[in-house]
């Protein structure tokens, strides 16, 4: 091959090499992060009672719940003080960056003590994706079945 071939043949090949590269390595620290979030959250992520709680069906509705439902908790900031509830919710960045992994913690607290009654713990993993600036950016994050509302209500003449 001539020296005008080869250099035609890098100049064509060196925009694919380069594509091909930057993808791979893209997914591959993807695929590191998300790894690194589903060991996370084996350790302490999901949801955690410690103590049911027992509301009306009256309550349940107030709350936006309907049978087969479940019931929102309104936010320690809405002060809705007839929700005998609230919640809170803390967010902690773990990594800064192109991805970044993100640990949340929601809790929910009784108000007449405020005990905490449950806590959810989260894991997430935003952006890592090529090219950067282009795409809307992907994520990933678990446990997917923390449901702590779930858990933690007992609607009073429904059986669970």
């Amino acid at each position: 091959m001539s020296t005008v071939g080869k250099v035609i043949t890098a100049v064509v090949l060196a925009p694919i090499v380069i594509l091909v590269a930057g993808i791979g390595g893209c997914e591959a620290t993807k695929a590191y992060y998300d790894w690194q979030v589903r060991e996370m959250c084996a350790k302490d992520g999901g949801a955690t009672v410690y103590e049911r709680m027992t509301i009306s069906s009256e309550m349940f509705k107030k709350m936006r719940g309907n049978i087969g439902g479940v019931p929102v908790v309104p936010p320690e900031s809405a002060r809705d003080t007839e929700v005998p509830v609230f919640s809170r919710t803390e967010a902690q960045r773990i990594r800064e960056g192109h991805p970044s992994i993100t640990r949340s913690e929601y809790t929910i607290i009784r108000r007449s003590d405020a005990k905490v009654l449950g806590k959810a713990v989260y894991y997430g993993r935003g952006g890592g994706d090529f090219p950067f600036t282009a795409s809307h950016p992907t994520s990933f994050g678990c446990p997917q079945d923390a449901e702590l509302e779930r858990k933690l209500f007992a609607i009073e003449g429904v059986t669970k």
